[in-house]
């Protein structure tokens, strides 16, 4: 197999690792400074967990093989500064680090993925045509959000794109890892809703939306595309009919369990992160489907919705 060719980038850092035997720390350094995708936020998440290990020499046909093993888990045709140091740590085989560093670098290229997202500009709309909405349905599994999300589609009319779907579409190919599903699925929220909205057409989003981060990045999506955003956070305050929906659904989503399990409700429930910003709670143990669709609907007419 052709080893993975080196980006023009990674070929500078390459040649200022003039020894044999590199540590970590010669990689850190010889890869400083170079316009990589985000090799300097990189640098500093690794700065910041340093645990000596940077002592060990590195081999380095060991490590370009490494770091071009990185490239290929991505899809990327080139060996760049980023695969450079995470390759460095797994020649150390510092499993644990490794992996928070994948994390860390899925995190960082989301964000620079989601800024370039930020720069488009909607299309012109017909004089007196209304802004469109794009309704967020956050909450934890079995809160009635995918329920609610299908009326809104019919209402609007608007199309859902539901998170599960969507990683559900993308198990058969194997890219879903622990370090990359949550910046992978929030862009591709992002992604598929940044268009409608581009376009002057509503969109409507079902997923968890337990962070802080996607709820801002959709309001924020929806304010550069001159979109109105409503966002709904879904409740169940009876917690037998709560465990009741979560035990008894079949989503029928290909590639995805039809449910979860209470445990998983619970884990979700202590990941929950306050949501400070006006937004419409629904308690759907105590609301009825056509209260809830009127007021999300009524929301999403105003100009400048707030929570009720």
């Amino acid at each position: 197999m052709n080893p993975v060719p080196l980006h023009a980038t990674a070929e500078a850092a390459w040649r200022r690792l003039d020894h044999a035997d590199p540590t970590l720390r010669d990689v850190m350094s010889a890869v400083a400074g170079e316009p990589g995708w985000v090799v300097g936020d990189l640098l500093t998440t690794l700065a910041a967990d340093d645990d000596g290990a940077d002592r060990v020499r590195l081999g380095r046909a060991e490590l370009l093989a490494a770091a071009g093993r990185e490239a290929e888990i991505l899809g990327d045709g080139y060996v760049r500064c980023e695969y450079l140091l995470l390759g460095a740590l797994g020649v150390l085989g510092d499993d644990d680090r490794l992996a928070r560093a994948r994390a860390d670098f899925h995190v960082l290229m989301g964000d620079r993925a989601f800024a370039a997202y930020l720069d488009l500009a909607p299309r012109p709309r017909p004089a007196g045509a209304a802004r469109p909405p794009l309704v967020l349905l956050a909450g934890l599994p079995g809160t009635g959000k995918s329920t609610l999300a299908e009326a809104l589609a019919s209402a609007l009319p608007a199309p859902v794109f539901s998170m599960d779907w969507q990683l559900g579409a993308l198990v058969p190919f194997g890219v879903l890892r622990p370090d990359n599903t949550g910046p992978l699925s929030e862009l591709t929220l992002v992604g598929a809703a940044a268009r409608q909205l581009q376009l002057g057409l509503g969109a409507v989003i079902d997923a968890t939306g337990h962070t802080q981060e996607l709820r801002a990045r959709l309001e924020s999506l929806a304010h550069s595309l001159d979109a109105t955003f409503v966002g709904v956070e879904c409740v169940c305050s009876d917690e037998s009919v709560h465990r009741a929906r979560v035990a008894g659904r079949d989503r029928g989503i290909p590639g995805w369990p039809a449910t979860v399990t209470w445990a998983h409700v619970r884990r979700m429930k202590d990941r929950w992160e306050d949501w400070h910003q006006p937004h419409l709670i629904l308690d759907t143990a105590t609301t009825t489907p056509e209260d809830a669709l009127r007021r999300v609907l009524d929301l999403a007419a105003r100009p400048d919705p707030a929570g009720a």
